[in-house]
């Protein structure tokens, strides 16, 4: 399949991000709020390749705005990551968003825990899982967004870290101020990294 778009790395804001992401310690739950897709893809593929193959962690990702080949390609090509050998070993795993939030009978939280179990039977140093919240928008879910976010612990005693992914639009105008500062509350660390609206 071939895929008409610019994966070129861009700088600034991505960098910073991503710099930040890498001080994340064990058990951290971040909110992070991109401008688009392109911003994302280059938080998410960097990260992933670090966490992968420096830190030897199982990656989780849960895209919304673009497919999971998307996601493959984009891993494959902007990060030079051997996509089917790390899902063939399980150390990556991309599956859709609505499908994990929404059309499937396992809860994500005790999936994350399993994975976790997993990841420690098999020697590996913990579990990232990189989600993108924008099906709570699309299904028009924003009180289970809230109720599922406010859930999460702002830090937890198990060996994962947790990075909730918001497109910039989603945050600033589909939720209301009271619903961002339940929100952010209930995360560790924020990480705009894009010009956003006023948050509180």
């Amino acid at each position: 399949m071939i895929f008409h778009t610019n994966l070129t790395p861009t700088s600034g804001y991505d960098e910073d991000a991503f710099e930040k992401l890498k001080r994340a310690r064990e058990g951290s739950h971040y909110i992070v709020v991109y401008r688009d897709l392109s911003m994302l893809r280059n938080i998410y593929s960097q990260y992933t390749k670090r966490q992968i193959e420096e830190k030897n962690e199982i990656v989780l990702i849960l895209p919304h705005y673009e497919t999971i080949d998307m996601v493959r390609y984009v891993l494959s090509h902007m990060a030079t990551i051997d996509v089917k050998e790390y899902e063939k070993q399980d150390s990556l795993l991309i599956i859709d968003s609505a499908r994990a939030y929404f059309g499937s009978s396992i809860d994500i939280i005790l999936f994350v825990k399993s994975l976790v179990n997993y990841a420690d039977q098999i020697g590996k140093n913990g579990v990232t899982v990189l989600a993108d919240m924008g099906s709570f928008f699309y299904y028009n879910k924003l009180n289970d967004l809230i109720e599922y976010e406010t859930s999460l612990q702002r830090t937890s005693d198990i060996k994962a870290k947790g990075f909730c992914f918001y497109k910039r639009d989603d945050f600033n105008w589909r939720i209301s101020r009271i619903q961002r500062k339940r929100l952010l509350d209930h995360h560790g660390r924020e990480l705009m990294v894009a010009p956003t609206a006023t948050l509180r």
